[in-house]
């Protein structure tokens, strides 16, 4: 997938029709920033490089990302998130569903395990990170793992250190704060 990771094909991914669908201007303009301010042209590209299949987003917020990585309709996007109250949307893409509970319940090992991409987009404190980090390796995931905020503070930079598996700093790409990628 990195090998793929091309500024001008990420920067012409056009979100215009995607963006409708969010109520917020504020969250609106995020959308539409140019790869290396915000990550959802990016996310929305990696949605290309996959076809049926499920495409995990931890961490729903307004629930931007998943919208971006609905973007090939021909998968399915799942959003987590603890707390979804804040999610903000005019209407959902048919292949999008958000779920209001916590991603590491083993009823969900079996859906991590099939899904080749996974974008962790949390609270940036650092214990959930590592949570997550340590399960994938105990179930011995195989597939991609996203990372948003990677230099957003002291946490995530310690965070972003502390893993092992081969990884790239794809900023350029992404979100201003930092964004990574970790192959499984």
């Amino acid at each position: 997938m990195i090998n793929k990771l091309q500024f001008e094909n990420i920067k012409n991914i056009d979100l215009d029709s995607l963006s409708n669908l969010i109520l917020e201007q504020e969250y609106k303009n995020y959308f539409l920033e140019v790869p290396g301010k915000e990550h959802y042209k990016l996310l929305a590209y990696i949605s290309t490089l996959y076809n049926n299949q499920t495409l995990l987003d931890i961490g729903t917020y307004k629930g931007c990302s998943a919208i971006a990585l609905s973007h090939n309709p021909l998968n399915k996007v799942i959003s987590f998130d603890v707390i979804i109250d804040s999610v903000r949307l005019k209407s959902k893409p048919s292949n999008v569903e958000f779920k209001v509970d916590n991603i590491l319940n083993e009823e969900y090992k079996h859906l991590i395990l099939n899904s080749p991409f996974i974008l962790l987009d949390t609270a940036h404190t650092g214990p959930f990170e590592y949570e997550f980090y340590e399960y994938l390796k105990s179930i011995d995931y195989v597939g991609i793992l996203m990372l948003d905020d990677i230099y957003l503070n002291d946490a995530m930079i310690g965070f972003w250190k502390y893993i092992n598996h081969e990884k790239y700093d794809i900023s350029e790409f992404g979100h201003h704060s930092g964004t990574g990628i970790v192959i499984f």
